[in-house]
């Protein structure tokens, strides 16, 4: 009799190759690779946190089939991926947190153009909307951009517990 997956390894394993089937340029780029090397939320990187969103916002997009609610799935791994590789070099390119916060969405859009081309409206508005409800944004435009702001929300929390957790335990915050 086979032994029967779990569902959590199932949703891993279909995002993984969705992930590679839709963002493999962006997941091989320098870019990307800066992007592990950068902080991020203090807490970890920018690499591991784009990871985290990516894996979340495909989260949404199986749990949104289930209901019958179709999403644009290359849409969301391409918004995902890119969402904060605005961000790569923020020491230098920003005067200050809130300078960083407003640009790097626009910052990450050009980034994505560099990597992938010509984005698609649900794409771009995926990354250029990402930081609502907060920094003065405003709210995504489509279901997509809704997603990957939501996934960065969640993510930003799942960063911000496990150092919660860490500090309780006391060991040292991941990096």
């Amino acid at each position: 009799m086979p032994i029967k997956r779990n569902r959590h390894e199932a949703h891993k394993e279909r995002a993984q190759k969705d992930l590679q089937l839709y963002g493999n340029k962006i997941l091989r780029s320098e870019e990307m690779r800066r992007a592990f090397q950068q902080k991020h939320h203090k807490l970890s990187t920018v690499g591991d946190h784009t990871m985290r969103v990516a894996l979340a916002s495909l989260g949404l997009c199986y749990a949104l089939r289930k209901l019958h609610i179709a999403t644009d799935i290359p849409a969301v791994v391409t918004g995902s991926l890119c969402h904060d590789l605005g961000i790569l070099g923020r020491e230098k390119k920003y005067g200050s947190q809130e300078e960083c916060l407003r640009q790097h969405p626009a910052d990450s859009v050009e980034t994505a153009r560099k990597l992938v081309g010509e984005l698609s409206e649900k794409t771009e508005d995926a990354i250029s909307r990402h930081m609502w409800p907060f920094a003065g944004s405003k709210p995504p435009n489509s279901l997509e951009g809704a997603i990957v702001s939501m996934a960065d929300k969640i993510a930003t929390f799942e960063d911000y517990a496990e150092a919660i957790r860490r500090k309780a335990a006391g060991k040292p915050r991941r990096r």
